[in-house]
C-alpha cells in the first residue's frame, strides 16, 4: 500500500471514528431525554445506562447497576423511540426478582431434578434399546446435567415470556395491537422467534412459541401439536390464556421467580415433557455423540436473547446471593435496637432504606459532631464587656501619651488630682444568652423532575441534615446548664410537587418523630407531578403564628427555612411573594437549586425567586448533600454569632 492510498485509508478511518462518535453523542442525549421514564419502570435511581459501542444487545449488569445499550441497534435498525424503549424495559423487567430472589435462579436445577430424572430415564432407555448402554457419552450423569440443562433453556426461555409481560403491565402503550405488530416485525429481524424446521427438537421451541402465539396469534403458528395444547382448558380456561393471566397476576403481586416457576410448572412444564418425549421417540441415537452439545446451544440462545452466558450468570447471582444474605445480616443487627414503628405506616424496607443513607452518611456526620461542639464551646464562654466611668486606679498608656503636658504640670503643683490619664474602664463578665427555640424547616422537591441522578443526593442532604440537627439538639441538652438557657432546636420536613405536604412536624415526639424522620426519606422519591414550590412555602408561613413572629423579631425565637429545587418553579411569582413574607416575619430563606443551566427558563425563575438568597448547583447534583450542610453550618453558626454579640450589648 503506498502513501497515497494509506492516506485515503486513514481519512476513511477518520471519519467512521467521527461518524461514530455523533452517533454516540446522539444516543447518550436520548437516554438523558427518556431518563425518567427509566426511572419510573425500574424504581432505581442508581443505574445508569452506557452505550457500549462493540455490542449488539442491550445487557443488564446488576452488580455495576448499569444496563449497557448498543450502539449498534441505534444504527442499524430504523429507530423508533418504541422499540427502543421496549428493549430497555425488557432488559429491566426482572432485575428487581434478581437482586430480590437470586437464590431461586441459583438452584432451578435442583427445583427441578425430578422433571430432569424423568427425562434422564427415558433418555436411557431409548439408549438401552438401541444397544448403546456401556457408551461413555451415555452414562447416566452425562445425561442428567444434559437433561437439567434442557429444563433451564425451557425457563429461561420463559423468563423472556414473563419480562414481555412485565413491559405490558409497566406500559400499556405496547398492547395496542398497532404497537404489537410493530414489535412483532422487529422480534423477527432480532431472530428472536423459533423457526419450527426441526421436528426433533419442537420442545425447544415451546418457550419461544409463547412469543408467537403472544404477537402473531394461533394461526402463524405451524406447531399442531403445540397449538392443541395452548387450546387445552386448564382451570376453566384455555392453556395459554390461563399461563398468561397467572404469570400476569404473579408479576403485579410482586413475587419471586419461584412462585413464577411453579405456575409455569403446573400449567406449561407438562406440554415440555410431552414434546420432549415425542422428540425422543423421533430421534436416531448414534455411538459417541455429545451430549454436551446441549449447553452449546443453550448458550447460542442465550446470546440472541441478549443474556449473560450461563457462567457469567452464575457468577453474578452468586454475588447478588451473597450481597442478600450481608443485608440479612446486616438487618438482623439493626432490628435488634430497632423500634416497632409499623403502626405510623413505616415498612421494613422504609426502615432499610434510611439506615442504607445513615451509613452513607457517618463520615459527614462526625464532623458536624466536631462542629457543633465549637460552636457549644463558644457558646458557654462568658464574655468581658466594657463598662466605663469606674475609675480602676491604673494608667491608660493612651490617656498618658496624650496629656503628658498635663502631668508635668501637676508635678510642678504637687497636684494630680484633676488629671485625666488614669483608666475608668471596668471590663465586667456577662454570660451570653442563647434563643428560646431555633425552628428549621427543610422544604424539598420531590416532582417528577426530581427523578433520574438528582433523587439520591437530594435523600443523602436530607438525611446528613436531620440527624447533623439531633446531634446538635442534643448537645445542647446536655450543656443546658453550662450555656444557662435551654434553647430547643426543632425541625420540621415538608415535601412538594403539585401539592406540599408536611411530614416531620416540629411537634413530633418519641415514635412518631422517628417513623416520621424516616417516612421523610422514604417518601422522598420524584412522584409528585408539578413543582409548586410557591404553593408549599405558603403553607408554611400559614402555620407561623402572630406570637413566633413577635418572638423571631424579638429574637428569642430563630426561623430557617431551606428550599432544595431543581429550579423549575411551576409558579415563580407566587414563590418569589412567599419567601418575600417569610422574610418579613424574621426568617432567613436560603433556596439550593439543582437542574440543567442550559434550562434558561428554569434558571431564570429560580434566580427570580432566590435571588442572592440563592445557590444554584446545576447539573452537578453531587454537590447537594455538601452543599446544603454548608448551607446549615454557616445559618446556624452565623446566626448564634451575630446573636450572642447582640445579647451583650456589642453592636
Amino acid at each position: 500500500m503506498d502513501e497515497a492510498d494509506r492516506k485515503k485509508l486513514d481519512a476513511l478511518n477518520e471519519a467512521k471514528e467521527s461518524e461514530k462518535a455523533l452517533q454516540k453523542k446522539d444516543l447518550e442525549e436520548v437516554l438523558a431525554r427518556v431518563s425518567d421514564l427509566l426511572l419510573l419502570f425500574s424504581g432505581d435511581s442508581r443505574l445508569t445506562y452506557p452505550v457500549d459501542e462493540r455490542g449488539e444487545q442491550f445487557v443488564l449488569d446488576p452488580e455495576r447497576k448499569e444496563v449497557r445499550v448498543p450502539l449498534a441497534f441505534f444504527t442499524s435498525y430504523p429507530y423508533r423511540e418504541s422499540r427502543f424503549l421496549f428493549h430497555l424495559y425488557t432488559a429491566l423487567a426482572l432485575y428487581p426478582d434478581w437482586v430480590r430472589c437470586p437464590e431461586g435462579y441459583l438452584h432451578r436445577g435442583e427445583a427441578f431434578a425430578r422433571e430432569a430424572g424423568i427425562l434422564t430415564n427415558a433418555f436411557l432407555e431409548k439408549v438401552k434399546e438401541a444397544g448403546l448402554s456401556d457408551d461413555p457419552a451415555y452414562q447416566k450423569d452425562i445425561v442428567y446435567r444434559y437433561m437439567t440443562s434442557e429444563l433451564l433453556s425451557f425457563f429461561e426461555g420463559c423468563d423472556l415470556y414473563a419480562s414481555f409481560l412485565m413491559v405490558f403491565l409497566r406500559a400499556p402503550m405496547y398492547e395496542d395491537p398497532a404497537q404489537k405488530k410493530d414489535l412483532a416485525k422487529m422480534l423477527l429481524l432480532e431472530d428472536l422467534l423459533p423457526h419450527e424446521d426441526n421436528p426433533t427438537e419442537t420442545h425447544r421451541d415451546l418457550a419461544g412459541l409463547l412469543l408467537t402465539r403472544e404477537f402473531w396469534g394461533e394461526n402463524e403458528m405451524d406447531n399442531e401439536d403445540v397449538k392443541r395444547m395452548f387450546r387445552e382448558p386448564v382451570l376453566g380456561r384455555a392453556r395459554f390464556l390461563c399461563l398468561r393471566e397467572e404469570l400476569s397476576a404473579s408479576l403485579l403481586r410482586g413475587e419471586p421467580v419461584t412462585k413464577r416457576d411453579a405456575i409455569i410448572r403446573m400449567v406449561l412444564l407438562p406440554c415440555f415433557l410431552e414434546l420432549f418425549r415425542g422428540d425422543l421417540q423421533r430421534t436416531e441415537l448414534s455411538a459417541t455423540v455429545k451430549l454436551q452439545d446441549g449447553e452449546a446451544k443453550r448458550e447460542a440462545a442465550r446470546k440472541k436473547r441478549g443474556a449473560p452466558s450461563a457462567k457469567n450468570m452464575h457468577e453474578l447471582l452468586q454475588k447478588l446471593d451473597e450481597a442478600k444474605r450481608q443485608r440479612a445480616v446486616a438487618a438482623k443487627e439493626l432490628l435488634s435496637g430497632r423500634r416497632d414503628l409499623t403502626s405510623f405506616g413505616v415498612t421494613a424496607e422504609d426502615q432499610n432504606l434510611f439506615a442504607h443513607y445513615e451509613r452513607l452518611v457517618r463520615p459527614e456526620r462526625e464532623k458536624m459532631k466536631a462542629f457543633w461542639k465549637k460552636l457549644l464551646g463558644d457558646t458557654s464562654r462568658e464574655v468581658s464587656v466594657p463598662v466605663t466611668g469606674v475609675p480602676k486606679g491604673t494608667l491608660s498608656v493612651e490617656a498618658l501619651i496624650d496629656r503628658y503636658p498635663d502631668l508635668v504640670e501637676a508635678e510642678r503643683q504637687q497636684n494630680y488630682k484633676n488629671l485625666l490619664i488614669f483608666d475608668t474602664t471596668h471590663l465586667q463578665k456577662i454570660s451570653r444568652v442563647l434563643p428560646r427555640f431555633l425552628d428549621i424547616s427543610f422544604v424539598m422537591d420531590s416532582s417528577g423532575s426530581m427523578r433520574g441522578e438528582k433523587l439520591a443526593p437530594a435523600r443523602q442532604a436530607l438525611v446528613i441534615c436531620l440527624l447533623s440537627l439531633e446531634d446538635f439538639a442534643g448537645y445542647l441538652s446536655q450543656n443546658a446548664a453550662v450555656t444557662h438557657e435551654p434553647c430547643a432546636v426543632r425541625t420540621e420536613v415538608w415535601l412538594y410537587g403539585t401539592a406540599g405536604t408536611k411530614i416531620l412536624s416540629f411537634s413530633d415526639q418519641g415514635d412518631k418523630r422517628a417513623a416520621d424522620r424516616i417516612l421523610s426519606l422514604a417518601r422522598l422519591d420524584g412522584s409528585r407531578g408539578s413543582t409548586d414550590d410557591g404553593g408549599c412555602l405558603k403553607q408554611v408561613m400559614a402555620e407561623i403564628t402572630p406570637e413566633m413572629i413577635r418572638e423571631q423579631k424579638a429574637g428569642r425565637r430563630i426561623r430557617l427555612v431551606f428550599v432544595v429545587t431543581d429550579g423549575a418553579s411551576s409558579f415563580p411569582g407566587t414563590a418569589k411573594k412567599a419567601v418575600e413574607a417569610l422574610e418579613e416575619t424574621g426568617a432567613l430563606v436560603q433556596g439550593i437549586g439543582i437542574g440543567d443551566p442550559q434550562d434558561a427558563a428554569a434558571l431564570a425563575a429560580f434566580r427570580y425567586v432566590y435571588g442572592d438568597r440563592g445557590l444554584y448547583l446545576g447539573k452537578d447534583a453531587g454537590r447537594l448533600p455538601d452543599a446544603l450542610l454548608s448551607a446549615l453550618r454557616e445559618n446556624i453558626g452565623g446566626v448564634f454569632r451575630q446573636y450572642f454579640r447582640r445579647s451583650v450589648g456589642m453592636e
